[in-house]
């Protein structure tokens, strides 16, 4: 990754801006790529543990419509950056997805966003990776089936569970995770040298 001016987003998982973000925009960062994780939760991270509270603040207080303010910001980024790319997971996936619509991204990568199947209309107006768990809590083949068909849209299913590229958590699977970022890394480079 050599493309200094290029804007990375990443958009977490319902637990916020936590220790895994952070390891994240650590690599990144140490590559010479600018990061941005909005704290769109204005608060510190939930522990995993605290998985339903966590679920429960963000459909609460935040939801999927904040996707606009999250384009606001990839808009200024993109007047600022030769390339704005957003990493989303989870529900921080299905932020992406939805943005991905809006045309102020050159590129989306959405890591298991159970949710963007609710959101089946949206065409992306720039190239998106999905990258979906095998062992989800829906029917991970019907929607990537449906996804396949739309332009600018590729996706992968990973033989394993929903949160796999987090090693913090339980479901966290070192394996697949190297396999996904060998995708991403390959997906940005691919962006960057358009």
């Amino acid at each position: 990754m050599t493309d200094k001016n290029l804007a990375l987003v990443l958009l977490p998982e319902i637990y916020g801006c936590n220790t895994f973000m952070n390891d994240i925009k650590t690599i990144y960062q140490q590559r010479g790529v600018t990061v941005f994780c909005p704290n769109l939760w204005l608060r510190a991270p939930f522990p995993y543990e605290k998985q339903q509270q966590a679920y429960d603040y963000f459909r609460q207080h935040l939801g999927f419509r904040i996707y606009k303010d999250i384009d606001y910001l990839l808009e200024e980024l993109q007047a600022a950056y030769d390339r704005v790319i957003v990493l989303g997971f989870s529900v921080g996936a299905t932020l992406a997805w939805r943005c991905s619509a809006l045309g102020h991204t050159d590129g989306i990568i959405a890591c298991y966003g159970s949710r963007i199947r609710d959101y089946l209309d949206i065409e992306p107006r720039c190239s998106t990776l999905l990258l979906f768990a095998k062992y989800d809590s829906f029917d991970v083949t019907a929607i990537t089936k449906v996804l396949r068909q739309k332009k600018n849209v590729q996706t992968k299913i990973f033989p394993a569970q929903h949160g796999f590229f987090d090693l913090h958590s339980k479901t966290g699977n070192a394996f697949q995770a190297k396999a996904g970022w060998n995708c991403i890394d390959k997906f940005i480079q691919y962006i960057c040298e358009k």
